[in-house]
C-alpha cells in the first residue's frame, strides 16, 4: 500500500508545481488511477477488499454453520453451540478436513450479535440508590480453611462499598449486613436493588413478596425495595462488581485471620481505605462524593432495629433443650418444661423468656448434638456428681484456666475418688454463682497457691481469710496422707517482695 509520505510528495509536485497525473505516473511508477486517488485523498489510506477471498472448504458448511447459530436463539443460554463444538460436529458429520481456527474465526464475524449485550450509560442521582448482594470466598479462620458468605452494598453515586462476612447466607445475616451498611454510611437512600434472594421472600406468579423481617427493616429505615427480573443480575453491576473486586484485591492470597471478628475488622478498613480512590472517569474521590451524598441520605432511625428472626419454641421437661434449625441448645433448668421464644441473629442465638434473655448460644448449623451450657445443668450435677464424668455439659465446657488447673489438682488429691473431687469442684462451681467471675478466678489461684485444694479454701479465698485446713483437710483427707505435714505461707513475704519493688 502507496505510504503517506509518497502521497504527500504526490500532491505537492501537482499542486505546488503543476505536474501532470501522467508525468506523476512516470516519476512515481504508479499507476494513473493511483496518482487520481492521491490527489483526491491525502490519506492515509485504509485497506479495501476489492472481492471476498474464496474459502474452498469451510465455503460448503457455511450455511450449514449458519442454521446452527440461528437455532441457537431458541435454545437455553447455556446449551447453545461453541465454535469448538460447531467444529467437532462438521468432522462428525460432514467428514470436514478444515482447520478448527478458520471455523472459530467464521463463527466470531457471521455468530448474531444479541440486542441486550448493549447497555446504557447510566447516572446515579445522591441519596437514591445502593445495590446489595451476596457472595462466597475462602478465608482460613482459625487454621481452618473455610467458605463464607460475603455481604456486599455499594452506595450507586458515590460507590461507598460495605462488605461484611457470615458463615450462612441467612435472613438474619442479610439484616444484620443492612444494620451495618447503614450505618457505616451515615444514613439509608432511598431505594435497595436485589436480585430474588430465597432468605427475603418468594416469587409469586413473578412478582418477588418480602418476608415480614425484610418488610419491618424497610419501615424501620425508611427505603424501598427494588427486585431486579430473574436471571438478570446485570441491572445491579455495581454490586456485581464489587464483589469480583473485593475478592481479588481484599482476599487475595487467602489470608488468615483468628476469627470472624478479626476478619470483619479487616474488610471494614479496606473499605475505609477505597474512599481515597478516584474511579475510572471520575473527577472526585469516593470520600468527596460521599460527603456530597450523605446530607442526603435519610437518618438513622433512633431505636435499634434488631437483626433477627423471632421464632416460638418449647423446651423439653427432660434435658432443658428447644429445638432451632435441627440443632438442640440448653437452657436453664428452671426453664425446662416452657413457652420460650428464639432470637437467631446471624451468628448467635438468644433464648427467651417473657421478660429476659435466659441463655445465649452460637449459632450452629445443622443437625449434631446439642449446643449445650455447663451452668444451666450445674443443679442437676450437685445432685449427680457421678455422672460428671460422661455429662455432655461438662465436655463442651471451657472452664477458666485457674478453674481447670484446681479440677485437676482436686482430681490428685482424691485419686480414684473421683466422685468426691468432682463434689468439692461443683461446690466451687456454685461460688461462682455468687460473685463476678474475675473475683471467682482470683479465689481459685489463691486456694491453689495457698495449698488449700478444696471448696472451703476457695470460699475462704473470696472471704479474704485463711482457712482452717488443720481440721478440716485433715478429715477429708485419705489416712495416707494425713502423716504428710505442709508448712503454712508466711504472708510477710509478700510483703518483702513490695518493698523490694519499691
Amino acid at each position: 500500500m502507496i505510504k503517506v509520505a509518497e502521497i504527500e510528495s504526490i500532491r505537492w509536485r501537482h499542486f505546488r508545481e503543476g505536474v501532470s497525473v501522467r508525468g506523476l505516473a512516470r516519476e512515481f511508477q504508479r499507476s494513473r488511477r493511483t496518482i487520481r486517488r492521491a490527489l483526491a485523498d491525502p490519506g492515509p489510506w485504509e485497506y479495501r477488499r476489492q472481492r471476498r477471498r474464496p474459502c474452498p472448504v469451510l465455503d460448503p458448511v457455511a450455511k450449514v454453520i449458519a442454521e446452527w447459530l440461528e437455532q441457537d436463539q431458541l435454545a437455553p443460554h447455556k446449551q447453545r453451540h461453541t465454535a469448538h463444538r460447531i467444529y467437532e460436529r462438521l468432522v462428525t458429520e460432514y467428514e470436514f478436513a478444515g482447520g478448527e481456527s478458520s471455523v472459530r474465526r467464521w463463527v466470531r464475524e457471521h455468530r448474531p450479535k444479541a440486542r441486550g449485550t448493549l447497555t446504557l450509560p447510566l447516572v446515579h442521582d445522591p441519596g437514591v440508590d445502593a445495590q446489595f448482594d451476596f457472595g462466597e470466598a475462602q478465608v482460613r479462620l482459625g487454621g481452618e480453611l473455610v467458605k463464607l458468605q460475603l455481604f456486599c452494598g455499594r452506595l450507586a453515586h458515590s460507590t461507598r462499598d460495605v462488605v461484611r462476612a457470615y458463615r450462612r447466607q441467612t435472613r438474619a445475616a442479610w439484616l444484620d449486613g443492612h444494620v451495618h451498611a447503614f450505618a457505616s454510611w451515615g444514613g439509608v437512600p432511598e431505594r435497595g436493588w436485589y436480585d430474588n434472594p430465597s432468605q427475603l421472600g418468594r416469587l409469586r406468579e413473578g412478582r418477588f413478596v418480602a418476608c415480614e423481617e425484610f418488610l419491618g427493616l424497610q419501615s424501620a429505615y425508611g427505603f424501598r425495595a427494588h427486585h431486579c427480573n430473574p436471571g438478570a443480575g446485570w441491572e445491579k453491576g455495581l454490586v456485581e462488581g464489587l464483589v469480583g473486586y473485593m475478592r481479588r484485591n481484599y482476599l487475595t492470597p487467602v489470608p488468615t485471620f483468628a476469627d470472624l471478628e478479626e476478619l470483619n475488622r479487616h474488610l471494614d478498613q479496606r473499605t475505609a481505605l477505597e474512599e481515597v480512590r478516584r474511579r475510572q472517569g471520575q473527577t472526585s474521590t469516593v470520600g468527596e462524593k460521599l460527603a456530597e451524598e450523605r446530607p442526603l441520605l435519610r437518618p438513622l432511625p433512633e431505636r435499634e432495629f434488631l437483626a433477627c428472626t423471632r421464632h416460638p419454641v418449647v423446651a423439653s421437661r427432660g434435658q432443658a433443650l428447644i429445638r432451632f434449625e435441627r440443632r438442640g441448645y440448653s437452657v436453664p433448668v428452671r426453664n425446662a418444661g416452657q413457652r420460650l421464644w428464639v432470637r437467631a441473629f446471624a451468628e448467635q442465638v438468644e433464648i427467651w423468656d417473657a421478660h429476659s434473655c435466659v441463655a445465649r448460644h452460637v449459632r450452629t448449623a445443622g443437625p449434631g448434638e446439642p449446643v449445650v451450657d455447663f451452668w444451666h445443668y450445674l443443679p442437676v450435677l450437685e445432685r449427680k456428681p457421678g455422672a460428671f464424668d460422661q455429662a455432655l455439659p461438662v465436655r463442651q465446657a471451657r472452664f477458666p484456666k485457674e478453674a481447670e488447673e484446681l479440677l485437676l489438682a482436686l482430681e490428685e488429691r482424691w485419686g480414684e475418688d473421683r466422685r468426691q473431687a468432682h463434689e468439692e469442684f461443683l461446690l466451687v462451681c456454685t461460688l461462682h454463682q455468687q460473685v463476678d467471675q474475675v473475683r471467682w478466678r482470683a479465689a481459685c489461684a489463691t486456694a491453689l497457691a495457698r495449698g488449700e485444694v478444696s471448696s472451703a479454701g476457695v470460699r475462704a479465698a473470696l472471704e479474704g481469710r485463711s482457712a482452717a485446713t488443720a481440721t478440716a483437710m485433715t478429715t477429708a483427707l485419705p489416712l495416707v496422707w494425713r502423716a504428710v505435714a505442709v508448712p503454712a505461707g508466711d504472708p510477710s513475704q509478700y510483703q518483702r517482695l513490695l518493698g523490694a519493688r519499691g
